[in-house]
């Protein structure tokens, strides 16, 4: 008997063993050949991604990799999943570049690298355009791009423009060598950090559908990914799940992606009825700046995703290329989607694009809440041929106004300045929709107005006057001020009024500050809750306001989590006649 219950006990412990997994420890004092663990580490993270099985955690140690990590497998639950985590207090990097010092000077400030087209392997991108659907500009680019002491240049279609521009720079393929010419002005590329885009992709696997993986911590830049327009059979960027599922991607920077930060989007061989083989992944608390064509983006697999926390700016910052893909967030055919509390500021272009947030073609059951946009060149957010329902809630959007072709959205309780809404019927195109919670679809129809509603908002300057009405339009209870007119079709127990309103954004390094004013009119107004039962169900989706599990949703908090006792306009539960500040800061960080 006291046998048995020994081997028990040492069977209960190799379960939680097997449970709880390994730590794997990388370090660039370590060696592939080493045996891994915190007192031998590896010496690249791709070997540890080799390695590591479901429960175990990779621990990545100071310094800079230059490599594409590609997961071999996932984790096979929620407590067995596989982390790769940036070790606490230390600053990790991994690169798609690598550091160039064999430039040769040509005249002043120009210099000339030339470099094998082996040293590249199978994906050259001095060699590859950026293409693709919708790009609409600027497709000479290439996908390479070179970097002075962490500063992209400009890529030039000649010589003879990098010579007369400072921190430019050009490419040619010549046989099996690729010439890079770039003019550093006063620097010595050879003895400053001087670095070119060399790997398509940083973190993402090459197989499709692992589920159970965290990303944690990490500084990833300089990936050399194509444009990815939904149409592509696989979609890249810098950081990508290629439709797996149960991914949390959170507290990490991505910074000069040449096209897509993090990529949540299409990949062959997947059964995109099956609403359960992809998606639900957790993308927060993250710094995505300088991508060349979205923060986030993806084509079905951010269904039922939180995307939440992020700070996402400068996108398209040089207006290299664009057009129809252009945006800090952009989802296509995505369902039960939750986009949370996210800042989002600049977002630039030539031509066409430059959204904030995109829900773009088939989205439902997309909720937008206690967003702050601003300093966009095109709309803060365009619903683009969406049946509903979509709910956007608890938002301060400044500047540019929301724009639609969708049906069936609720406006509640955000802050609109110099922002009122735009709809542009589609009746030449046709966007499925689905049977509720699930990606099966059950009709598909052209981007009509109907049954979009307004309740509870603050406008400032522009407000709905312009917006015609359509079957099952309602608006109500909103605050419209310094100008801002009500809508032609409801507002019956809305206030008109016309004291000059203010807002002001301030700028912080990880963060931003708004400060705005209103009168006693705008606390005055007392407006219902707005819930599932106020807005009914819509006819086209047969669903309201809902979670992913349909239970109904009530926006009963505001954009900082505050519960609200009375329903006064706009984002803040505890709205004051005069000044009322939001203060968004990146959360805390590992």
């Amino acid at each position: 008997m006291k046998r048995l219950i020994w081997m028990s006990a040492a069977a209960v412990m190799l379960f939680w063993t097997l449970a709880a997994g390994r730590e794997i420890h990388v370090s660039k004092a370590g060696s592939d050949s080493a045996a891994g663990d915190a007192q031998r580490p590896y010496v690249t993270i791709g070997k540890a991604a080799a390695v590591a099985q479901a429960g175990d955690t990779v621990i990545v140690h100071a310094g800079v990799y230059r490599e594409h990590i590609k997961p071999a497998r996932g984790g096979d639950s929620e407590e067995r999943r596989i982390a790769y985590r940036a070790a606490a207090d230390e600053q990790v990097f991994i690169k798609g570049s690598e550091r160039i010092d064999s430039w040769k000077r040509q005249a002043a400030g120009v210099w000339k690298a030339e470099l094998r087209n082996a040293f590249f392997g199978d994906y050259n991108p001095y060699a590859l355009n950026v293409s693709g659907g919708w790009l609409n500009y600027g497709q000479w680019h290439h996908r390479g791009d070179v970097y002075l002491n962490g500063e992209a240049f400009y890529e030039k279609q000649t010589v003879d423009e990098v010579a007369a521009t400072q921190n430019s720079w050009h490419c040619a393929v010549q046989g099996d060598t690729t010439i890079i010419t770039a003019n550093f002005g006063d620097a010595n590329p050879n003895t400053e950090l001087t670095e070119i885009n060399v790997r398509e992709s940083l973190f993402m696997p090459e197989i499709t559908g692992l589920r159970y993986i965290t990303v944690d911590g990490f500084h990833f830049a300089h990936a050399a990914a194509n444009w990815a327009p939904p149409v592509l059979d696989l979609q890249t960027g810098a950081v990508g799940t290629r439709m797996g599922k149960h991914w949390v991607i959170e507290n990490c920077t991505i910074t000069n992606a040449r096209c897509v930060g993090i990529i949540l989007g299409h990949a062959p061989g997947v059964d995109y009825e099956d609403i359960e083989a992809f998606g639900d992944h957790v993308v927060r608390n993250n710094v995505i700046r300088r991508c060349g064509q979205a923060g986030i983006a993806g084509q079905k697999g951010a269904t039922r995703s939180l995307i939440a926390g992020n700070l996402i700016e400068e996108t398209n910052y040089r207006r290299e290329f664009g057009g129809w893909e252009t945006a800090a967030i952009k989802f296509h055919n995505s369902v039960d989607t939750v986009i949370r509390g996210n800042l989002i500021r600049g977002v630039y272009r030539q031509k066409e694009g430059a959204f904030g947030i995109w829900i773009d073609f088939g989205n439902q059951g997309v909720r937008i809440s206690g967003n702050l946009i601003y300093h966009c060149e095109a709309e803060t957010v365009f619903l683009e041929m969406n049946h509903g329902p979509t709910l956007v809630d608890n938002n301060i959007l400044i500047g540019r106004p929301t724009r639609a072709n969708s049906e069936a959205t609720v406006f509640a309780h955000n802050l609109f300045v110099d922002s009122g809404y735009v709809y542009t019927p589609d009746t030449d195109r046709r966007s499925g929709y689905f049977k509720p919670h699930t990606t099966i679809t059950v009709g598909r129809k052209t981007g009509t107005a109907q049954d979009d509603k307004w309740y509870n908002n603050i406008f400032v300057r522009k407000g709905l006057d312009d917006v015609k009405d359509a079957n099952g339009y309602a608006s109500d209870y909103n605050a419209f001020l310094a100008g801002a007119r009500k809508s032609r079709f409801g507002d019956e127990h809305s206030v008109v009024d016309a004291y000059a309103a203010e807002a002001v954004v301030r700028d912080e390094p990880l963060g931003a500050t708004v400060e705005f004013t209103v009168n006693e009119a705008a606390p005055g107004v007392t407006g219902p809750r707005v819930d599932a039962e106020l807005v009914g169900v819509f006819p086209t989706v047969g669903q309201t306001i809902e979670d992913r599990y349909g239970r109904p949703i009530a926006v009963d908090r505001d954009m900082q989590g505050n519960e609200r006792r009375v329903n006064a306009p706009g984002p803040l539960a505890e709205l004051r006649a005069g000044k009322n500040t939001v203060v968004w800061s990146l959360g805390p960080r590992r």
